[in-house]
């Protein structure tokens, strides 16, 4: 598949749910098993972002195993397609939390704990991909998407 950053953006913004809360399912590593959970999804162009309770089970595996994997479902009509983004996840703070929350699509972690991202135990992290692949509603077989081009 060739596109631009732009024809990429368009098209997720397009394929994307749409709903406030968008689910993606994320898998993490406890050391021994790998661990798949549906999360919610919060995106700000190409960049990725999860929050998560400091002591939940997520956040110790990938503060262990900081490789993970997610999927997003991309219904159109009948036909369901997906993107796999598996990457690094980079926990962040201060300023930046805030500005990648507020200018991102999706969660609002306030609906999740009081005080929200000022709450301590409220941890962001930003998933840097490594690899995004994707399969268009009604395709068959998935497309690896460089990232290089898109950077």
């Amino acid at each position: 598949m060739s596109m631009t950053k732009q024809e990429l953006l368009t098209l997720l913004d397009d394929l994307l749910p749409q709903e406030p809360n968008p689910t993606m399912y994320l898998a993490t590593y406890d050391g021994l098993f790998p661990r798949v959970r549906p999360m919610s999804l919060v995106r700000d162009g190409l960049r990725f972002y999860m929050g998560t309770g400091r002591e939940d089970a997520k956040s110790l595996h990938i503060r262990a195993h900081p490789q993970v994997e997610f999927t997003v479902l991309l219904p159109r009509g009948v036909d369901t397609g997906y993107l796999r983004v598996a990457g690094t996840a980079v926990e962040i703070t201060g300023r930046a939390k805030h500005e990648a929350w507020t200018r991102g699509k999706g969660y609002d972690v306030t609906s999740y704990a009081a005080g929200g991202l000022d709450n301590p135990q409220i941890v962001v992290f930003r998933i840097e991909p490594m690899r995004v692949r994707l399969v268009m509603p009604g395709a068959m077989g998935e497309e690896d998407l460089p990232l290089t081009r898109f950077s």
